[in-house]
């Protein structure tokens, strides 16, 4: 008896499941990394936003404590880029009896909070005691 062998061709290549396989696997990663990068660049915006708001914070609070006379008060404002500023100055009252006397250094407490971002409502707050001569 003769034996017939059959000789099995293999085709060569991927079939369509192999292909639309590799194709969702692929976009899945994709979107993947595309998440990561995407909150990457969030993060550093957010950083830089308040990077900003700090600058701010510490202007408003050198000008109103170094250039201008410590007066008991608000102020408020607004800086290019969406920033809305507000400082406070008020007398320290440490609880320790004081006695009035004119010209005599008074404990000041400044507080400058700078506000930004529409929908996160993000807000820096800076607060420090000066020394000034007594206004009032």
């Amino acid at each position: 008896m003769i034996e017939r062998h059959r000789t099995k061709h293999l085709v060569g290549g991927f079939s369509l499941l192999e292909v639309l396989v590799a194709f969702a696997v692929f976009s899945l990663s994709l979107g993947v990394l595309f998440q990561i990068f995407s909150s990457g660049l969030r993060g550093t915006d957010v950083a830089r936003s308040y990077s900003r708001a700090m600058m701010i914070a510490e202007s408003q609070l050198n000008l109103i404590s170094v250039a201008e006379e410590l007066v008991p008060g608000v102020r408020q404002g607004v800086v290019e880029g969406g920033y809305d500023w507000i400082a406070t100055v008020s007398r320290y009252d440490d609880g320790a009896p004081t006695e009035e006397t004119t010209g005599a250094l008074q404990a000041y407490h400044v507080s400058v909070r700078v506000n930004w971002g529409e929908g996160e409502g993000r807000e820096v707050a800076l607060d420090t005691l000066r020394l000034g001569r007594g206004a009032e």
